[in-house]
């Protein structure tokens, strides 16, 4: 009983004493100096009051913080941190469409193309920190990839495939820079024309944001492309041959909108 005792005066001598005077009710620090009081008594009663007050300040000892020790959180709320911090931001189109309004319509919005068996969109998901999108060889597709800015959205259009359409969403990570495949002679895109002095070809880097949760088919974009349609004066189809090419906020808004309906002409059981 002795040792319980001491814990008690120790417990208490190293609580600060603003967290003592702060902590209610006041019955603990009564039965605390009642305690200390009959510390030499061995009355029957007053061992057992010493033993709830003891009890009382130990529970209260560990449900105090130190302010020299974090206390640990319990183990449901920090499951319940973890799930929060494993959230995603939302990408969906409402979510998307506030952004836009928020930055003031600042954003740029764009389509890329790349052909699957190349560079697929599982591909970029894979790739170990953003990828450069390289290779591009067309000078009015240059220019657009030297417009962007970085926390630009693009579409990542699936092409010359059996099934060409949009898949994913990416995130323009990194401003235009020089592409270096143009100086080296055993790359697919080399440029003999090209020198460090005077680059022609550059590229950005893209990192994914997610993966559609269907493909939205190149079928499926034109039926909308007609007089009056929403996608009417889309890049898409009226430069068809252009491998990176803008896209209106609105024209990205419905697109996104496409996502969550079911395609039209198509059985999707």
């Amino acid at each position: 009983m002795a040792s319980r005792r001491n814990l008690k005066r120790t417990l208490d001598d190293e609580q600060p004493a603003t967290t003592r005077a702060s902590t209610a009710p006041t019955r603990r620090s009564q039965r605390a100096k009642l305690q200390r009081d009959n510390a030499n008594s061995n009355n029957a009663d007053a061992s057992l009051t010493a033993t709830d007050g003891i009890t009382a300040a130990v529970a209260g000892h560990r449900g105090t913080k130190k302010p020299s020790k974090a206390k640990p959180r319990p183990a449901a709320a920090e499951t319940a941190l973890e799930e929060e911090d494993k959230v995603e931001p939302s990408t969906s189109s409402a979510d998307i469409k506030k952004e836009e309004n928020d930055a003031g319509g600042s954003r740029g919005f764009w389509l890329m193309k790349s052909e699957p068996d190349v560079f697929s969109y599982d591909d970029l998901c894979k790739h170990d920190g953003p990828a450069g999108w390289d290779g591009v060889r067309n000078h009015v597709a240059k220019n657009h990839l030297r417009s962007m800015k970085l926390g630009d959205r693009a579409f990542f259009y699936h092409s010359n495939c059996k099934e060409p359409g949009i898949v994913g969403l990416m995130e323009i990570t990194r401003e235009s820079s020089v592409d270096e495949s143009q100086f080296d002679p055993k790359a697919e895109y080399y440029d003999a024309k090209a020198t460090k002095e005077k680059p022609r070809w550059y590229l950005v880097h893209c990192s994914p944001i997610r993966k559609l949760e269907r493909q939205i088919g190149l079928a499926e974009l034109r039926t909308h492309s007609g007089d009056g349609g929403a996608l009417a004066q889309m890049a898409l189809f009226r430069q068809t041959r252009l491998s990176v090419s803008p896209v209106s906020a609105a024209e990205f808004q419905f697109i996104l909108s496409l996502e969550e309906r079911k395609p039209e002409g198509k059985d999707t059981d």
